[in-house]
């Protein structure tokens, strides 16, 4: 009678270890990934900031778009033997701008050059238009 309860006993710690194991793996990670969105954002925001700085520049919006490759799930991440498995990514595939004072094609050439050489972006993936200009505009306009 001993053998049965104590396989039961050994089975039953070993998934608890298992859960325990799985538990801890999505809480660190999740913390790491809330850290780097922080610090994408910040880096973001510091471009928008430099951009605004130049002159004929006004308000700057940026919008990254990246493409998703999710070649693994995390379930095959915790199970895997190697220490080198596949990990997901993300590559920047685009970026849109929309900035006010850009309605001079040199000043969008200007900004895409630019944007093309700090984020290693080829040009024709930089798409950069004028922001709606709002506030009070006199009938006369």
């Amino acid at each position: 009678m001993q053998k049965p309860k104590r396989k039961i006993h050994m089975l039953f710690i070993g998934t608890l270890l298992a859960l325990f194991i799985i538990f801890i793996n999505t809480t660190f990670g999740s913390i790491g990934g809330e850290k780097k969105k922080g610090e994408e954002n910040r880096e973001v925001a510091a471009l928008e900031t430099a951009l605004m700085k130049m002159e004929g520049i006004g308000e700057v919006f940026i919008y990254f778009h990246y493409e998703h490759v999710d070649t693994s799930s995390s379930l095959a991440d915790m199970l895997s033997v190697s220490g080198s498995s596949p990990k997901k990514a993300s590559s920047l595939q685009g970026i849109l701008v929309v900035a006010e004072g850009v309605e001079n094609s040199k000043k969008k050439n200007e900004l895409t050059r630019i944007l093309s050489a700090v984020l290693q972006l080829p040009e024709h993936r930089i798409v950069i238009v004028e922001h709606e200009k709002r506030g009070i505009q006199l009938e006369s306009e």
